[in-house]
Parts: structure tokens; C-alpha cells; sequence
């Protein structure tokens, strides 16, 4: 009986997981994400100055880390999978709200913010946008806002006499060049140009 409960046991920890499931739906959104936004003592997502209190309090959780000086846990392993049900819920929640038309107001996420906060927060028409448009994007845009017109044959015909005149002219003063060099006999000597110290 033990090793079939074992198997079991190792059958159910190679089980891949079902998606989402509808209780976890039912429930909402999780409160982790808003635990995270609490506890930031470096105040990234809200700005302003680092509150030294909570970082130290932070430092006292960890047991003697340090001390031990052991680097074996404290690099997690990198790995190339997403958390692929983090992102579905995130993804499901927001389509949900979109056909109930519920629309989330970003100012009761944002935390009270004391008068020092206030004094190191930018103005509106300072801040910088994330969002960088590439120079790719910015070409392709600027070509298809520009329609193509045809301007006929005989514009091309004549573009095609100008640039066949053009490399005949060229072509005629190449050949002169060539002709006034030919004609003069004395050979310049570039070293008279340069002064010859102490040879």
C-alpha cells in the first residue's frame, strides 16, 4: 500500500496544472500585490524620500544571513518559464472589468503622500513618458501617412535623359582631366614642398 500511495503521490506532483480555476476566479483579485505595494521602504512605486525605519526593520527579519555568508540560497535559479496563471488572471480580470465596464481609478490605489512626498514630486508637464516610440515605428508611420502618386511616363522618361546627360558630362570631364595631365611634361616633386631637418 505504501508504494502505490507513493506512486500516486509522484503521479500527482508530475500533474501539470488546469489553467484557472473557477473558484480562484470567484474569489477576485489577490491581496499580494497590494501586501508588495505596502512594503516598499525605498518608495518606488509612490516616490519621495526612503523611509530608514522600515528598511531596517526589514534587515532584522532575516536571520543571521549575512553572517553565514552562504550564496548558495540567496541567487535564485533563472529559469525560461513565465508564470503563466499570474498573467491569465491578470489578463481575465481586466477583459472582465472591461465588459462590465467598470473603469479602476488609479487615485485610491495611490497611497497618502506626508508634505516632504509632496515637495519631491514632478509636475505633469516635466515628467518624462515611458513609452518611447522607436525609429521604426515613427518611419513606418510617417510612410503610410504618404500616398504614393504616379507621375507617368513621361516624367520618368525625362528623369531617365537627365541622368544619361549627367554621366555623359561626367564621363567628358574625366576624360579632360585625364588629357590636361598628359600634357605636362614636368613631373612635381613633392619632396621640395617638405623642409628636410638635419638628414
Amino acid at each position: 500500500r505504501l508504494k502505490v500511495e507513493e506512486a500516486k503521490e509522484v503521479q500527482s506532483l508530475r500533474r501539470r496544472p488546469n489553467g484557472v480555476s473557477a473558484v480562484a476566479l470567484l474569489v477576485g483579485e489577490k491581496l499580494q500585490e497590494e501586501a508588495t505595494l505596502v512594503d516598499d521602504p525605498f518608495q518606488m512605486k509612490t516616490g519621495g524620500m526612503v523611509d530608514m525605519k522600515k528598511l531596517k526593520e526589514r534587515g532584522k527579519d532575516r536571520i543571521n544571513e549575512e553572517e553565514d555568508l552562504n550564496l548558495g540560497t540567496s541567487f535564485s535559479a533563472e529559469t525560461n518559464r513565465r508564470d503563466e496563471d499570474a498573467d491569465m488572471m491578470k489578463y481575465i480580470e481586466t477583459e472582465l472589468k472591461k465588459r462590465k465596464g467598470i473603469v479602476e481609478n488609479e487615485e485610491q490605489k495611490v497611497k497618502l503622500k506626508n508634505a516632504e512626498d509632496s515637495l519631491y514630486e514632478l509636475p505633469e508637464n516635466i515628467r518624462v513618458s515611458s513609452a518611447k516610440k522607436t525609429e521604426e515605428m515613427l518611419s513606418n508611420q510617417m510612410l503610410s501617412g504618404i500616398p504614393e502618386v504616379d507621375l507617368g511616363i513621361d516624367a520618368k522618361i525625362k528623369n531617365i535623359i537627365s541622368t544619361e546627360e549627367a554621366k555623359a558630362k561626367l564621363l567628358a570631364e574625366q576624360q579632360n582631366k585625364k588629357k590636361d595631365s598628359e600634357t605636362s611634361f614636368v613631373p612635381t616633386n613633392m619632396a621640395v614642398n617638405y623642409v628636410q631637418h638635419n638628414r
